[in-house]
């Protein structure tokens, strides 16, 4: 709608900076288990794809028609903060790829190897010590968590 001094305002910058952040978000779906989770990157790209023709869109507005449409300052910095947005979201996308396979993860309810490491205190302790002897009457669980990184 026009405002009262004849401009209109200019929100394809606000729609693109919030679809980059939607993109960017899209990514840490892919964590979370649900059917279909293949395709959850795909839609981040698509988002990507959005954001940016949302960008270009606003730059115009504001460089091409700065009398209908204002904020050449405004529209500058969200263009540049969702193609930041964008980049980071491309580079996660690209480079995900080439995380080293976990071939040699234990499987979900397989018996997991006895080993040693140290605890908070600098103690050495090893997961026969935290399931307890075998001749004891109840034994105790141990839940292990695998953080899938790249160091």
């Amino acid at each position: 709608m026009p405002e009262t001094n004849g401009r209109q305002s200019n929100r394809a910058p606000w729609a693109a900076f919030f679809l980059a952040l939607a993109a960017m978000l899209s990514n840490v779906a892919f964590f979370v288990a649900f059917p279909g989770q293949r395709f959850v990157p795909w839609i981040g790209v698509g988002l990507v794809v959005a954001s940016l023709l949302w960008v270009a869109l606003g730059i115009k507005r504001a460089f091409l028609q700065p009398q209908l449409f204002g904020g050449k300052k405004s529209s500058s910095i969200l263009g540049v903060l969702a193609l930041a947005i964008c980049a980071f979201t491309m580079f996660a996308f690209i480079h995900a790829r080439e995380l080293p396979a976990s071939a040699g993860a234990p499987q979900v309810g397989q018996k997991a190897p006895d080993f040693t490491l140290a605890d908070t205190s600098g103690n050495s302790v090893s997961l026969a010590q935290l399931l307890g002897q075998a001749g004891s009457p109840a034994p105790r669980a141990v839940l292990l968590i695998f953080y899938r990184g790249d160091w």
